[in-house]
């Protein structure tokens, strides 16, 4: 059999209020100059691509898998490249064109998003550039402890406030879809920043904060008044934001970043940012501690939710996920 040499482009067409076509259009080319031999894939509603991408991965003539758009493309692209590997054998890697918002998975390899970026970016496949990324794998667990769904991670996943910012996100963005007018102006950062304030603002009347034990590779430690609770697979969170400078997307451990309150919250966010000079010592001039990073390779988390709190929402790579008091996580 001969050397596979197609190089299968996935990206959703419909993306950025028709925008993505033109830019998919453009990603052919160049990969057709490259001579990548190039083949569109468009990725399917409600969570079907990954099935019918290992299907077609499986008839192994595809070289490689190129994402083109955001965290969410990347995750359902590389969920379908584990998926054809176990059951086929087919192990294809895959190439980046970021084009999201976030993009924490290119930034945290260096890979810049945007259109203006793609030629660099196909330059980078064409030279067969690697890196290897870890993986997460998450249960979500019922009252038993039997697990009620399963699914693969790669950027981070986590429980509280980021979540129901994710939330409250994904519902301004329905609502604004139906607003043409709106749309052009309200959307991307503005849209995430919108309902992060409000959600903060809610918070500081209404009590969202919660109580979990975590263990984090056999270490169990009660946590009390945590509003926020984040496991990073990749250097950056939301794009912006690095907790653990020591931190890397392959050493086989994921970090776990607890918040506990609204200050708690502010100052990981000034003393995260990517390019913030405040360091830690600054922050315990100010009276905001220095932040310890836990990480580790088995981590499970109970949660303990006061009276009137109904549910704490969840979220994998800035999805919206399942929501249960019980999560077990593995790289």
């Amino acid at each position: 059999m001969a050397t596979p040499r197609r190089s299968l482009l996935v990206a959703n067409p419909t993306a950025r209020s028709g925008k993505a076509k033109r830019y998919i259009q453009k990603a052919m080319e160049a990969l057709e100059e490259t001579r990548l031999d190039p083949e569109f894939f468009a990725t399917l509603p409600e969570g079907a691509t990954v099935g019918a991408l290992a299907e077609r991965l499986e008839r192994e003539d595809v070289a490689r898998v190129i994402y083109m758009g955001g965290d969410g493309t990347c995750s359902e692209a590389a969920k379908r490249s584990i998926l054809a590997r176990e059951r086929a054998g087919v192990d294809a890697p895959l190439g980046m064109l970021p084009m999201g918002t976030a993009n924490d998975q290119g930034r945290s390899f260096g890979v810049p998003a945007g259109i203006k970026a793609l030629p660099r970016n196909v330059a980078v496949i064409a030279a067969g550039i690697e890196q290897w990324l870890d993986v997460g794998r998450i249960e979500a667990l019922d009252e038993r402890g039997e697990p009620v769904a399963t699914d693969l991670w790669f950027d981070s996943c986590g429980v509280g406030l980021s979540a129901r910012i994710l939330y409250t996100r994904n519902r301004d963005r329905e609502f604004v879809e139906r607003m043409p007018l709106v749309r052009r102006f309200y959307r991307d950062k503005l849209v995430y920043t919108s309902a992060a304030l409000r959600n903060l603002l809610s918070g500081m009347v209404t009590r969202t904060s919660f109580s979990a034990e975590l263990s984090i590779d056999g270490e169990t430690s009660e946590l009390t008044g945590v509003t926020d609770l984040l496991v990073q697979g990749t250097i950056l969170y939301a794009g912006d934001w690095i907790f653990d400078h020591s931190a890397k997307p392959d050493d086989g451990r994921f970090e776990v970043v607890v918040l506990h309150g609204h200050t708690d919250w502010a100052a990981a966010a000034i003393g995260g940012h990517k390019h913030n000079p405040v360091t830690n010592d600054d922050l315990e001039v100010l009276g905001m501690p220095r932040r310890e990073v836990p990480k580790g390779k088995q981590i499970e988390l109970r949660l303990f939710r006061p009276a009137g709190l109904d549910t704490i929402p969840a979220q994998i790579d800035g999805e919206e996920w399942i929501s249960t008091d019980h999560y077990r996580i593995e790289n």
